[in-house]
Formats: C-alpha cells, structure tokens, sequence
C-alpha cells in the first residue's frame, strides 16, 4: 500500500512496527528468521504481482512459467528480509534503543544487497514510499534511495519497539523524540533545498516526447511493423510548439535495424525532421544488430535529418531471462523477448549533441539502480533520456512503480529526466523531482516541452552517496557492540 500507485507512506508505519515486535519476540533464531522471510514473501508477493502480466502477454511462450514467476521470485526476495531479522536478533536486545537502531540498520543493510548481488532487483525500495512528500526525497541528493530506505525503516518501526522495550518510561520517550528530530531534520533540509531553488530553463530547446501506445503483442508483429514506425512518424511533426531546436524522444526499440538499413525509411525520417524550421534531432530506442558478434543489442541512438546514426548507446544492464539467461549453457531456453539473447554494453556514459548539450541514456530496467544513471568518470550531463516499454505490465502498479523510481534518479543526480514509454507513463521530470509533463497510461501522446538545465551545484557523487550509507550502517551497527563494551567494563 505504501508503495505506487497508492503511495500510503503511513501504512509502513504500521506494518514494520508489526514486524518489529515479533521479530523482538521471536524465542528462537528460527522464528527470528520467519518473522522477516514471511514479512518479506508477502511484501514482494503484492507489490511484484504485476509480473504475471508480462507471462500472459498474447503469444508469449512461457505461461506455464507464471506460478514460478509470481511465487518463486518473492519467495527468493523474502530471504533477504529473513537473514536481515535473523542477524540483527542474533547481534542485539531488540528491547533496547541500540537493538532497535541495529535493526533499522540490519534491513537497509540487506536492501542494499537486494539491490547488489545477483545483478540486483533494487524495485520498491521503501524509502520509494514518500515519492508524493517532494521535501523528504530530497535527502537522496546527499546520501542516496538507500539512506532515505534506512531512515523509514527508522522512523516506521518506533510503534513497535514503543510496545515491546523493556527500558520503562524513558525508553518510551527517547526513541520517539529521535524520530521526529530526524524527521523535522531531513523534511527541513529538504524544504530550504526547494524553497532556494528557481528553475530556468534553456532557451534555445525544446524536448518532444512521444508515446505511441502499441499494445506489446502487436510490437513484433511483422504485419503490422511499417504502421508502428509511421505512426512514430506521424507523432513527431512539429506542433505549434515548435519554436526551438527540438529532441525528439522516441521510446525502447522504436526502431529496427531493418528500417534503419532502408533508405526510403530512413529518408521518411529524415523528411519529418527537416519540417522543424529550427531543427531538430531524433534520440530513439533501437534494435541494433551487430555482424561483428553475430547478435542484438537494446540500444539508444540519435539520427539527424540526413539519417546519419551516432551516439549509439548499448544496455549494459540485461534483465535476466528477459533479455539473456544466466548460465545458458546449462538453460537451453530463448528469452521472453524471444531474441537469442542480447549483447551488453560497456556501462553507463553521456554523448554530445546539438545545442552545445550532453545527455545520457538509460534504457528500461536501467532507471532503477541508484548511482548507475551517469558515468562516474564523467561530468553530469545536461540531461538523462530513457526510453522503455512498460507494455509488457498491462494495467498494473508496474508503469506506477517504474514512473516512480525515476523520479528519484533525478533528484539524486540534479539532473532532468525525459522518459518517452512506447506505452505505459512517459514524462518529463526537473532535476529537483518535480514532475513538469506526464502522460496518462495506455494512451498516444506528443508532447513538445522546455528542457529545464541541470542543477549548478550538483549533488554529491554516486560514490560518496555509497560511502555516506554505509558510514551511517556501520555506525547504526556500532551502537550495539559499544553497549556491550561498557556493560563488560
């Protein structure tokens, strides 16, 4: 409930305080470790649900794999909430003060790892919850999704820990009052942090963004190809809007390299973009085949009016079984994009394209890794472009979610965002989170806007971000083991 599209922030407040007290309850390490496995089954159960949609997509060959899909996959996640309560029962009293904060700790510690190993699944995080509260994310600039993760478990669980403490009166009063100094702290960090900020906008560019609503088991269709890519065309024309040099956005393998090899379709591309009397650029999904490794790759390129193609990006974060699988050798199946298989990029990076302007691209399941949106070895580009498809998700939470988590990449890079969405929620997000265009779901959209410029005092890098989180964890953890100390002493 706390997570998109509901966003009932408070319901986390209920529910870890639940969790909470049971874990502190548990009279041995087996029911410490269910307590959190059962929390955590349930949590991915819901809020992954949307899963199946993808399976039962027309045509998809996998159907048979929806129980294993919808259960299995919360039922691997849940064991990162299960080990999380089992290690902070097994290091701490979890009816005192430094108990509770190793708690806090031990979950966020264990979300971080979520989001890590076995290439990650960092989807709704719980600091995501307060996406509809602009002030509180802003703590993301600074310490990232994973410290503000941290700080909601430490301000959900304190009913909790209020019913179960053994410290009397005191205890009571201290942990509540340390709540609402955190809170007061980072929801008044955040507001100065709006209220001094003044966005401008840059006054030779315009961004056009475009959403063609093709259902996804049409996408393919070979019958039906040469429809999709014009209606890509017809989308794009200039609006009266079109007062400025333009980008246009176009979203997750818009284009195939089947029409980008024909040079009639290349030349009807190339006619759309000379109707711009200012001009205009088109940065698009594409299909990429590469002969030189016999294979595809999921890649973003930009294409001027005389159908040149550069600045071509390749994902470098696969979705596993989606777009590769793991240890194929030993899995003889074909992918649910049904390609053989893609091939990776090298990793996040940013391009140079007209107007003096720099963006980096990010294409789909990208969006969700905190610190991987911008080259580390790079300046913050001007802007951030992901093209995606949330097609695959019907009518879900999963668009709402996906939506969501990029939000927060903006905020904490200071960079806007343009998301173009072949069909699901497309927008434009200003590099303080606020949404400044958005589409509706499973609708055909174009929408020509103005590019708000990149914070002049960016945030902190993703590297100290990583490094503040884990310097908070540690200390969180430390708290116990020096209670310990002076009790011996």
């Amino acid at each position: 409930l706390a997570m998109a599209p509901l966003n009932l922030w408070f319901a986390l407040f209920v529910t870890l305080g639940v969790l909470y007290a049971c874990v502190a309850r548990a009279e041995n390490k087996k029911q410490s470790f269910a307590y959190g496995w059962l929390f955590g089954f349930g949590y991915f159960l819901v809020g992954l649900f949307w899963i199946q949609n993808a399976l039962l997509v027309e045509g998809n060959p996998y159907a048979w794999a929806w129980p294993l899909a919808v259960c299995g996959l919360p039922f691997l996640l849940a064991f990162f909430y299960g080990f999380a309560t089992l290690f902070a029962a097994r290091i701490s009293n979890l009816k005192t003060i430094s108990g509770y904060v190793a708690f806090a700790a031990s979950l966020a510690l264990f979300e971080w790892l979520r989001g890590h190993i076995f290439t990650g699944f960092p989807w709704n995080l719980m600091g995501y919850s307060w996406i509809e509260i602009l002030p509180v994310i802003q703590i993301t600039s600074v310490g990232s999704i994973y410290t503000l993760t941290w700080l909601t478990i430490l301000w959900g669980g304190v009913g909790g820990f209020i019913f179960v403490q053994d410290g009397g009166f005191k205890s009571r009063i201290i942990l509540p009052v340390i709540f609402l100094v955190s809170f007061a702290g980072v929801y008044g960090y955040g507001a100065q942090r709006l209220s001094n900020y003044t966005p401008t906008y840059h006054d030779n560019v315009n961004i056009k963004i475009i959403q063609p609503n093709i259902a996804q088991h049409e996408k393919w269709d070979g019958t039906k190809m040469a429809a999709h890519f014009f209606k890509h065309i017809r989308l794009s024309y200039p609006d009266d809007a079109a007062d400025k040099f333009t980008y246009i956005i176009w979203p997750e393998t818009a284009l195939s390299y089947l029409y980008a090899q024909d040079k009639t379709s290349m030349g009807v591309l190339g006619q759309m973009l000379s109707s711009y009397d200012q001009g205009a650029v088109l940065i698009t999904g594409m299909l990429r085949r590469l002969p030189d490794v016999a294979g595809y790759a999921n890649s973003i390129v930009m294409i001027d009016e005389n159908g040149i193609i550069s600045n071509a990006y390749d994902k470098s974060h696969l979705v596993p079984f989606g777009e590769y699988i793991p240890f194929q050798k030993w899995i003889p199946l074909e992918t649910v994009s049904r390609f053989s298989g893609f091939i990776e990029g090298t990793g996040p990076q940013s391009f140079e394209a007209p107007q003096s302007l720099r963006y980096s691209p990010l294409i789909c399941y990208e969006s969700i890794f905190s610190g991987k949106a911008i080259s580390p070895r790079e300046d913050a580009p001007d802007f951030i472009v992901n093209a995606t498809n949330d097609g695959w998700y019907g009518f879900s939470a999963a668009p709402h979610q996906h939506f969501t988590q990029t939000i927060f990449r903006a905020v904490e890079e200071g960079v806007p965002l343009v998301r173009s969405a072949n069909t699901g929620i497309s927008g434009l997000i200003g590099p303080m989170g606020r949404i400044i265009a958005k589409t509706g779901l499973f609708t055909d959209a174009s929408d020509t806007v103005p590019l708000p410029k990149k914070l002049v005092s960016e945030p902190k890098s993703a590297t100290i971000k990583a490094f503040i989180f884990m310097l908070l964890i540690a200390a969180s953890l430390s708290v116990q083991a020096i209670n310990r100390f002076l009790k011996n002493v």
